[in-house]
């Protein structure tokens, strides 16, 4: 129980930090950052709230507080977006983009029930929770600043994007294997790394209606069944 309340302590100092530092980048970035700011406020929040996964795995001793936290988190991020509160922090008018804030904590609720009803283990989890932080994040921040053609008519996903993904997606599942799951390095383990990567991309490519933040992870962990 004590590593409960750590990890609910340290999960909203993680959250409240990562969110505070999006907020200063939108009011002082523009030099730095100039039109894509927004962007990389909101890709700093993307990638740091997915590092939650380590107090989930190190300091959480049972699965039913991490989800309250991400569920206060997600109703949290919710009326944010409604009341426009979440569009000041990220510093953009689009609240529909701002619902994949909200889609990702219930995707990483998903994917923690699943592993609780043996469905993957914690391996699993880590893949899916880093390779749609990192992995998602770097991909649109590549995607924008390097200049490449879309896959195609039906998406808005770019080949330098979706490329990232593929590669930050395979070394997350290679390092999750073997530091969480205790898997050796071998040339098998980075073949089947790479098969997860670009069948990521892809769910990622066809997911309709913006709703990739919620697929990718959940299809990340149940295709580590075969990993």
């Amino acid at each position: 129980m004590h590593g409960d309340i750590l990890g609910l302590l340290l999960s909203f100092v993680l959250v409240l930090f990562f969110i505070g530092l999006s907020f200063i980048v939108i009011k002082s970035g523009r030099r730095l950052f100039g039109d894509s700011c927004p962007e990389v406020a909101r890709k700093i929040v993307h990638i740091g709230v997915s590092n939650w996964f380590f107090i989930y795995c190190f300091v959480f001793e049972t699965d039913i507080w991490p989800i309250v936290g991400l569920g206060f988190f997600t109703l949290a991020n919710a009326l944010m977006n409604v009341t426009g509160l979440l569009s000041v922090l990220m510093g953009q008018d689009s609240r529909t983009r701002n619902w994949g804030l909200v889609q990702y904590p219930v995707s990483i609720i998903i994917v923690i029930l699943l592993k609780h009803f043996g469905l993957g283990d914690m391996a699993a989890v880590g893949c899916a929770v880093l390779a749609m932080g990192y992995g998602d994040g770097l991909a649109s921040l590549v995607g924008k600043a390097v200049k490449s053609k879309r896959l195609g008519s039906w998406t808005k996903k770019t080949y330098a994007g979706s490329i990232t993904m593929v590669c930050v997606t395979m070394i997350v599942v290679i390092l999750m294997k073997v530091f969480i799951g205790g898997v050796s390095f071998t040339g098998t383990l980075v073949l089947k790394a790479a098969l997860v990567a670009v069948f990521a991309a892809l769910v990622e490519a066809f997911t309709p209606f913006g709703l990739d933040n919620m697929s990718v992870p959940i299809a990340i962990f149940l295709v580590m069944r075969f990993v």
